[in-house]
């Protein structure tokens, strides 16, 4: 492990730190950032999982550049714990050997991958794309603190019992909601949990950021993209995450009047 730069510097736009078992792979990706990215700090780096937990949980960061394979149990272990303890991970750039891990990758809501060898030219996009999200990022977090200075009812958290643990989410980290073969789901940021509230009841207590748009579905109107109206026929809604849903004909006029703002 390496700690550099514990504050932000005067004009530098983000903090990363690099987890990687391999020292020469660490130093090299390390090398193009620093050259690729002045406008970055370099927090702190780390060669296994339980180092890199402790480093995240003393040190946050807004960016980590994480390898797939590392002791003791990987990417996918060191981000299960780290979202046990943290209610907030900072951006993912995982880099892999193997381009098939990328769609486990952005199952985490990875911001971008890199396949090794890892090349400048790649890292230069993937660091475009960082910038790129962090901006986003920062109108959401405006739009929230706006948003909260409104009267809203319902609860902000529920919970999921999985085994031995029990998962504490925010309703905000829910893209929509929807049934198959009657049992109720929510699709997160952290995938899709199984929920025991009725969908009727979840309509009437998630009234201020969701709307029913099939009888089987809800969605938070925050992650919803596009809708589609194509005349005759029923209308669909395209999420952040691409996922396309059905709008039923009878709740597209619903859909397009929570869209236009009115009650």
């Amino acid at each position: 492990m390496s700690r550099l730069s514990p504050t932000n510097a005067s004009g530098t736009s983000f903090r990363y730190a690099l987890v990687e078992d391999e020292a020469l792979t660490r130093k090299a990706l390390a090398r193009m950032l620093g050259e690729l990215a002045p406008d970055g700090v370099l927090a702190w780096e780390a060669a296994d999982g339980n180092t890199a937990l402790k480093c995240l949980l003393d040190d946050s960061v807004d960016v980590i550049f994480l390898d797939i394979m590392f002791p003791p149990a990987g990417a996918f272990g060191f981000l299960e714990a780290a979202w046990s303890k943290l209610p907030v991970l900072p951006e993912i750039v995982f880099v892999t050997s193997l381009d098939n891990q990328a769609t486990q990758a952005f199952e985490w809501a990875a911001c971008d991958y890199l396949v090794k060898p890892v090349t400048k030219e790649r890292v230069r996009a993937t660091l475009e794309r960082v910038r790129r999200r962090r901006s986003e990022v920062d109108r959401s977090a405006l739009l929230a603190a706006m948003k909260g200075t409104f009267h809203t009812t319902g609860p902000e958290r529920f919970t999921v019992a999985i085994r031995d643990r029990i998962l504490v989410f925010r309703w905000s980290e829910v893209f929509y909601i929807h049934t198959e073969f009657r049992q109720v789901f929510a699709e997160t940021t952290r995938g899709k949990v199984p929920l025991d509230i009725p969908m009727d009841e979840l309509e009437g207590m998630l009234d201020k950021g969701f709307v029913r748009i099939h009888r089987s579905t809800l969605v938070n109107l925050d992650y919803l993209r596009e809708v589609h109206t194509p005349a005759g026929c029923a209308g669909e809604a395209v999420m952040c995450n691409g996922t396309a849903l059905s709008v039923s004909r009878r709740r597209i006029d619903t859909l397009l009047t929570r869209l236009a703002g009115k009650p």
